[in-house]
């Protein structure tokens, strides 16, 4: 079996601290020879001028492509358009397309003339120059009618110029290879690729699981309140995502794209756990 390719997700810093570690964190997972890095989006004022910094003192740091997020609410197509030739000045080829937060019907101007991703995947391919990728939900989006709906959407943004689908995380891999399933059978032969969240904290992602429309197994927040300390939870969580990706390889998947939540330290041993990196190496 040949070795994963692997793309680590970060957002971008906003204090000192938050700096320090997202570098620190950047420089450990590098060492690894990823396929990529991608920096969230913050779609209005201060946290969009956070993210564009940020992708551009990475592509002038790092030798990796970077992947920048665009989210379409609450933007005119003016700025839209601005946006993506500052990416394209940067150096970005690589855009992962978003919806972001939707805006309010009694709040949206007229002049936010895009509403979904899928519009924001037909202005990136018409402005031409970049690989597009795309959100996918193997539980269903919280706001599509139905799994169907959901899935004809994607189809369309595959359709419109996207190259791949990256997945809201999942903890079970029967979720995403049933989704997978249901892709194939829809018609959409481009990449899909499973997101990974190694857990830190499992009340924060029971939480935060409860808002995106994905489950958390019972069993396997049984096993994390029964961890008698932080160093048996993170060795659980390490192995979960290990034997969750080593599962899904067996079912042909062989790209993962890792949320780091700018920590180092779960995704690092997951990645070189499946890299077959030996402590104190390098991957080639």
């Amino acid at each position: 079996m040949t070795k994963p390719l692997l793309s680590f997700e970060f957002f971008p810093p906003r204090t000192d601290a938050q700096s320090r570690r997202f570098w620190q964190t950047l420089g450990c997972l590098e060492t690894l020879n990823p396929e990529w890095f991608s920096v969230t989006y913050g779609a209005l004022g201060s946290a969009s001028n956070a993210s564009q910094d940020t992708v551009a003192q990475l592509c002038k740091q790092s030798d990796k492509p970077i992947a920048a997020h665009l989210t379409c609410a609450g933007q005119t197509r003016a700025q839209l358009l601005t946006t993506l030739q500052q990416f394209k000045e940067m150096g970005v080829r690589h855009i992962v397309a978003l919806r972001g937060d939707s805006t309010p019907e009694g709040s949206r101007s007229k002049y936010y003339t895009l509403r979904f991703g899928l519009e924001l995947v037909e202005l990136i391919a018409e402005v031409g120059d970049f690989d597009i990728s795309v959100a996918a939900y193997p539980e269903v989006h919280p706001e599509a009618e139905s799994a169907q709906s959901d899935m004809k959407v994607l189809k369309l943004k595959f359709d419109a110029g996207a190259s791949r689908a990256l997945t809201q995380f999942f903890f079970e891999p029967e979720v995403f290879l049933r989704w997978r399933d249901a892709a194939v059978k829809q018609g959409i032969d481009g990449e899909l690729i499973p997101g990974i969240l190694p857990i830190h904290n499992i009340d924060k992602v029971i939480e935060f699981s409860r808002r995106c429309g994905a489950s958390v197994p019972t069993p396997l927040i049984d096993r994390f309140n029964s961890a008698n300390t932080e160093l048996a939870a993170r060795q659980m969580s390490i192995e979960h995502c290990v034997d969750l990706c080593q599962s899904l390889r067996h079912e042909g998947v062989e790209k993962f794209h890792l949320y780091t939540l700018n920590q180092s330290d779960l995704s690092y041993e997951v990645a070189k756990s499946l890299l077959g990196v030996k402590a104190g190496s390098v991957a080639a």
